[in-house]
């Protein structure tokens, strides 16, 4: 699926091409495969040894592992619109949560999605009556429109701002939205535009959380795929300029345009720009013989206990994630956790031996991963964007930093970018 340019490369060779891509995460790939659908020749390089940026998936042990817990809203078109979802074979979440509060445990099921468990959500003592007919009035007015649109807003009023000015009561905020919300947006201050609330409130209303058969990774594999020996991966650029990269073995490739698709620091760094803030996000995975819950549900730390912020097993909701008999469990903190990593294992098993009880002691952890800039910041004085950005240098910025903090946003980015590339070839 991926080629490598090799070491005997002379340092001082030129290779014409209509467009090259720094970056082969989703921004990218999105990029190139609507460039090479628009007949232009492209070029993708990425300097890990597989395509998808921070949309990857480790083997470890028999086990697959995501950088990071996430997962694919079926609402996000832009995937649709390069991927057959056959082809990923989903895995599905059960609508709704399951909230610790209280020293335990309580099911917040989506009534609207299962009908048949209104009667659980009514009697759900995680909010009140009234601020479930809130969430019912607010999913109402989101789905009116078929169009599911984009955050749109100038985004000066925040998600927590947004939901006081609902009437959502101080308690449902702490125990529901912040630890929803704050694995959606990494953030439990709620600080994210209340447009990206809205935004992605709808998509959640609309669409299914799944996890693709195999793990996340397979989504920017399904992507790759077409663009064959067009993806060189396992080699850096250390340099760009607005008609060429050159190459960690000091090989220059020549384009007519430049398209930068890295994460937002690595970008940075090759522009010499400054920057942009972002959020951490660590997970833990563990192998566990038992299942702590037999459910593929979303648990959340209602009570703000941490440092995890929220859990899944997510063996019970996508396949060929584990050896058979075992499942694998990820327990996610979200910020303000801000300590050393190497605490965020010993105390995630203590806060998991109050939720599930001394059989945590027999989990065998697997891998820690530590995303330092899992998503960007989402600065809510910022105007709205195209979703990409050409410097005064000439060169294209795509990624979900220029759009907004989602799979959604990375991929729209890099469809908008390549459709503005091949308008300016066409004139």
């Amino acid at each position: 699926m991926t080629s490598r340019i090799p070491p005997t490369e002379s340092a001082d060779a030129e290779v014409d091409i209509d467009v090259v891509i720094v970056g082969a995460g989703l921004a990218g790939l999105s990029c190139a495969r609507y460039l090479a659908a628009g007949g232009l020749a492209v070029r993708v390089f990425e300097a890990e040894a597989e395509v998808g940026g921070r949309v990857r998936t480790d083997e470890v042990d028999g086990f697959r592992l995501d950088r990071g817990f996430q997962v694919l809203l079926t609402a996000y078109d832009e995937v649709w619109r390069l991927v057959d979802r056959d082809r990923l074979a989903l895995g599905r979440f059960e609508p709704g949560s399951r909230i610790w509060q209280g020293g335990a445990f309580h099911d917040l099921p989506d009534a609207f999605r299962e009908p048949g468990r209104i009667g659980a959500a009514l009697r759900s003592p995680v909010a009140p009556l009234a601020d479930k007919l809130r969430v019912a009035r607010m999913r109402s007015t989101a789905l009116m429109g078929a169009d599911l649109g984009e955050p749109s807003d100038d985004g000066r009023r925040s998600t927590l701002d947004e939901l006081r000015a609902r009437g959502f009561s101080e308690r449902f905020i702490d125990g529901f939205f912040r630890p929803f919300l704050g694995g959606v947006f990494l953030d439990r201050a709620l600080s994210a535009p209340a447009s990206l609330f809205q935004y992605l409130f709808r998509c959640f209303a609309s669409g299914d959380a799944t996890i693709p058969a195999g793990g996340m990774g397979r989504l920017p594999e399904a992507i790759a795929e077409p663009l064959g020996d067009a993806v060189t991966t396992g080699i850096r650029v250390r340099a760009v300029g607005p008609d060429s990269v050159e190459l960690e073995n000091g090989s220059r490739v020549r384009a007519r345009r430049v398209v930068i698709a890295t994460e937002a620091a690595a970008a940075a760094a090759l522009t010499g720009e400054a920057s942009p803030s972002s959020t951490r996000a660590v997970t833990a995975w563990f192998a566990a013989r038992t299942a702590p819950i037999e459910r593929p549900v979303l648990l959340l730390d209602g009570a703000g206990e941490g440092p995890v912020n929220h859990l899944a097993v997510v063996t019970e909701v996508a396949e060929g994630l584990a050896p058979e008999g075992w499942s694998l469990v990820a327990a996610s903190g979200s910020e303000p956790f801000t300590g050393p990593v190497e605490t965020f294992v010993p105390r995630a098993l203590e806060q998991m031996k109050r939720w599930f009880g001394a059989d945590v002691e027999r989990w065998g952890h697997l891998k820690t991963h530590e995303i330092p800039h899992a998503l960007p910041s989402v600065d809510r004085s910022s105007a709205p964007t195209p979703g990409f950005r050409v410097g005064s240098d000439g060169i294209v910025r795509v990624g979900d930093h220029e759009a907004f903090a989602a799979i959604q946003g990375a991929l729209r980015s890099g469809r908008r970018a390549a459709e503005w590339i091949l308008a300016e070839e066409s004139d």
